[in-house]
């Protein structure tokens, strides 16, 4: 087993393997008790994972050191405490089935008498990323708001004002403006409240907003 941690650029291999590592895996579930059916189990969703283990950062080159290259103890706790200090990396322990996103949640060291090698124990929290979906209806629903926006703004732009002469009927202004007669009553509809509640009847100086 290899055990690696890797974040941006940075990479680390420890070198000596802990005897032992922990993985705990928890669900959010509830306890409720309902009458006369006693205790029951709400499940919920499942918690975060942790994973914590125990070693050593040598000071000198022992038979457990799995590598020959290693830091100093020293050097390997600077490089804990950055890595901890930046946020999310990645927990890898081969032949395990850990292999994860994840923060450092705590880190305990402290040196051995003589030796100068360093004990430590780590706690690592899984780290998941929130995903944000967007809603098709939402955007159907904008698209369909700033079409009729821009069919308003159409049609106030091709609006025009007529000021009724004698003799001029409805249908008359109609043929005129929009090209067919039978637009009378699209204007009369625009304009009731000027022309009031006969259509018939329509007095030179009114003045009729009509859309062209």
């Amino acid at each position: 087993m290899e055990i690696w941690l890797r974040q941006n650029k940075k990479s680390f291999r420890f070198a000596i393997l802990p005897s032992e590592y922990e993985l705990t895996s928890e669900s959010d579930n509830t306890q409720v008790n309902i009458n006369k059916l006693g205790e029951i189990n709400l499940i919920g969703k499942r918690k975060l994972k942790t994973v914590s283990f125990s070693s050593i950062f040598p000071k000198q080159k022992y038979s457990l050191c799995q590598y020959s290259t290693f830091p100093t103890p020293k050097e390997s706790v600077k490089t804990i405490e950055k890595m901890k200090n930046n946020g999310v990396l990645s927990l890898t322990m081969t032949g395990t089935p850990i292999n994860m996103d994840c923060t450092i949640e705590s880190f305990t060291w402290g040196e051995n008498d003589g030796t100068k090698d360093i004990n430590f124990t780590l706690e690592f929290k899984e780290y998941r990323k929130v995903k944000v979906k967007t809603s098709k209806r939402k955007e159907k629903v904008t698209k369909k708001v700033t079409a009729a926006a821009t069919q308003r703004t159409a049609k106030a732009v091709n609006s025009t004002t007529y000021t009724v002469k004698k003799g001029d009927c409805l249908s008359m202004i109609a043929k005129n403006l929009t090209g067919s007669s039978a637009n009378w009553r699209a204007i009369y509809n625009q304009n009731k409240g000027v022309i009031g509640g006969n259509p018939n009847l329509i007095y030179p100086g009114q003045n009729l907003v009509i859309n062209v």
